[in-house]
């Protein structure tokens, strides 16, 4: 049985105040534009046309390259072999499907040609050629995995905060986070904390931290702690925790099949 690894993100997603009222929806369907073209370290990436496939938008990501080639054949005028040189175009593409009502996304990567940074570079880059919807991919931080971390250091000695500004209801989210970006009008806000050299006590990850850890769990922060255990520098960087599954595929599985199973893998992953 073959494998494919899916990782999942959140698109966050800041709606525009205007005369039109817009939806996530409406945004993100113009925005995955198979016209629209980006060349990240010279490969250009483009969407396939997506489509709603179970209630959730799915399609294909990927890039192209065309180059050439060196072929061996034997030519019957001359009765010899021959080198002929031909051009050759390379493609790869990746599974991908986003739910709507909550603005995860899933979606394959495969090493070497397209890893988790390769597709979420390259979609951030399609996204920033619509600056006016506010769209943008956050690395998913969840509380559980900083949590275990945290019982596996001796103590907390840094603590570092990239934060985003929310959707416009701000009710579901930390008091802090109003605080600091709400009160002040801030888009967005780094908060470090950390404890001085000479310290022997740790920073406590109880109450605003774990508000902040919480908060990154909509998609809207990404986390870096450093901790010690037996005088070792311990690291835990959300950007490098980003959840995956492995699933089993037979081979020749069409595409319909692989999203059900991208699908499948993200409602589990919401549960």
């Amino acid at each position: 049985m073959l494998q494919m690894l899916v990782y999942f993100s959140k698109i966050t997603y800041k709606a525009q105040l205007t005369l039109f009222q817009r939806s996530f929806e409406d945004d993100i369907k113009e925005v995955i534009n198979p016209d629209t073209i980006i060349t990240r370290y010279g490969r250009p990436w483009r969407f396939s046309r997506p489509k709603i496939y179970e209630g959730y938008l799915v399609g294909k990501f990927g890039f192209m390259l065309t180059g050439t080639e060196v072929w061996g054949d034997y030519d019957e005028d001359i009765k010899d072999f021959i080198e002929q040189t031909i051009e050759s175009k390379q493609s790869a593409w990746v599974l991908w499907a986003i739910d709507l009502s909550n603005h995860l996304i899933a979606f394959e990567a495969k090493p070497p040609l397209i890893y988790y940074q390769s597709f979420k570079g390259a979609f951030e880059d399609i996204l920033e050629k619509r600056p006016d919807f506010g769209l943008t991919v956050e690395d998913f931080v969840q509380t559980a995995k900083f949590v275990e971390w945290v019982s596996g250091v001796e103590r907390v000695i840094s603590f570092k905060a990239n934060l985003r500004t929310p959707n416009p209801d701000w009710s579901k989210h930390p008091k802090i986070i109003q605080e600091i970006l709400g009160d002040t009008n801030a888009d967005r806000a780094k908060l470090e904390l950390t404890k001085l050299k000479d310290s022997t006590d740790s920073l406590d990850t109880k109450n605003t931290i774990r508000d902040l850890v919480d908060y990154g769990e909509e998609g809207y922060s990404s986390i870096i702690a450093r901790g010690e255990k037996r005088k070792q520098t311990k690291i835990f960087d959300s950007s490098k925790r980003v959840p995956s599954e492995r699933m089993e595929v037979a081979k020749g599985i069409n595409d319909g099949s692989k999203w059900k199973l991208i699908i499948n893998a993200l409602r589990k992953f919401v549960k």
